[in-house]
C-alpha cells in the first residue's frame, strides 16, 4: 500500500497547491479528498484483481455497508462518496481511501465468521472516512516535517542528522497520532454498527482474529500504527459491558464452514 499512499501524497500537492488560500494550506478539504480518493480506487480497481458486481462476497459487503451508512445523519454522508469493493488477494486486511472508498480482501473475509464481524470492520474504516483521519495526518505531518526541514537547514545539518531526526518525527509524533485515529475509529465504529442492529462482540471477535493472524510478527505498540490487540479487545469489552442494550445473535457468514461460526452472543 506504499504506492497508493506515495500517490496520494503527489496528488494531494498538485491540488492543494492549484487551490485559493483557506485556514490550513496543508489540509486537504472534503472536495480533496473525495477527488483523492476516486482517483485512488480508480487506479487500484485497474492494478488488482476486484471481484465483479455480482460476487456474492461483494453483494454482502455492499448489503452491510449501506446498512452502517445509513445510521450516518444525511450532512455527516455529505459530500462523501462511498463505495464498497473486494480485492481477491490472501492479504488479512481492509482499508478505506480518502473521501469513502472502502477495499476488503478475500484474505480477510475467509477469517472472518459472521455478518457482525464484517460489519465492524466496515463501520471502522467508514469511521475513518467521515472522521476524516488521512487529512488531518497528511496535514499535521506536511506541517511538521516543513518545520523539522527549516529548523536542520537552519542548523546545517548534515544527511545523517536529517535521517535520525526523521526516525525520531515518527516514533515521537507520527505514529502515536495514528494509533489515537484508530482508536477513535474503534469507538465511532462501534456506536455504527450497534445502531444498525449489529453485535458488538463481533468487533472484539475480529481483533481476536486478527491478533492470531499476526501473531509472532507484530512490533511492539509504540512501534505500531496501529493499537495494540488485547488493548482493543479489552477497551470493546469494557464498552460493552456498559451498554444497557441488548443484541441479537451474530448471523453466520454463508459460505463459511461451521467451525469458525462464532456461537458468542450478548
Amino acid at each position: 500500500m506504499r504506492s497508493i499512499a506515495l500517490g496520494l501524497a503527489i496528488a494531494a500537492a498538485a491540488l492543494l497547491g492549484a487551490e485559493p488560500a483557506r485556514a490550513d494550506l496543508f489540509r486537504p478539504s472534503k472536495d480533496d479528498q473525495v477527488k483523492l480518493g476516486q482517483r485512488a480506487a480508480g487506479e487500484l480497481r485497474k492494478r488488482e484483481k476486484v471481484l465483479p458486481d455480482n460476487d456474492p462476497h461483494v453483494v454482502l459487503l455492499r448489503r452491510l455497508g449501506d446498512r452502517v451508512l445509513a445510521q450516518l445523519p444525511e450532512a455527516d454522508r455529505k459530500p462523501w462518496k462511498f463505495s464498497f469493493d473486494v480485492i481477491d488477494s490472501k492479504d488479512v486486511n481492509a482499508f478505506a481511501l480518502p473521501g469513502g472508498p472502502v477495499f476488503f480482501y478475500t484474505g480477510l473475509l475467509k477469517k472472518l465468521g459472521t455478518e457482525d464481524q464484517v460489519a465492524a470492520v466496515l463501520a471502522h474504516e467508514i469511521a475513518h472516512s467521515v472522521r476524516q483521519h488521512w487529512a488531518s495526518a497528511y496535514a499535521d505531518n506536511q506541517k511538521r516535517k516543513l518545520g523539522l526541514t527549516a529548523l536542520l537547514m537552519i542548523f546545517r545539518a548534515d544527511r545523517a542528522a536529517f535521517d535520525v531526526a526523521g526516525v525520531a518525527d515518527d516514533l515521537l509524533f507520527t505514529l502515536p497520532y495514528s494509533r489515537k485515529h484508530e482508536t477513535e475509529a474503534d469507538m465511532v465504529g462501534y456506536d455504527l454498527m450497534t445502531a444498525a442492529g449489529f453485535n458488538p462482540q463481533g468487533m472484539v471477535e475480529v481483533f481476536e482474529i486478527l491478533r492470531k493472524a499476526t501473531s509472532g510478527g507484530k512490533p511492539p505498540e509504540f512501534l505500531s500504527t496501529h493499537p495494540d490487540d488485547a488493548a482493543r479487545i479489552r477497551r470493546i469489552q469494557d464498552r460493552i459491558k456498559r451498554d444497557p442494550r441488548p443484541f441479537q445473535p451474530q448471523v453466520p457468514l454463508p459460505w463459511q464452514p461451521e467451525e469458525i461460526k462464532p456461537k458468542s452472543a450478548k
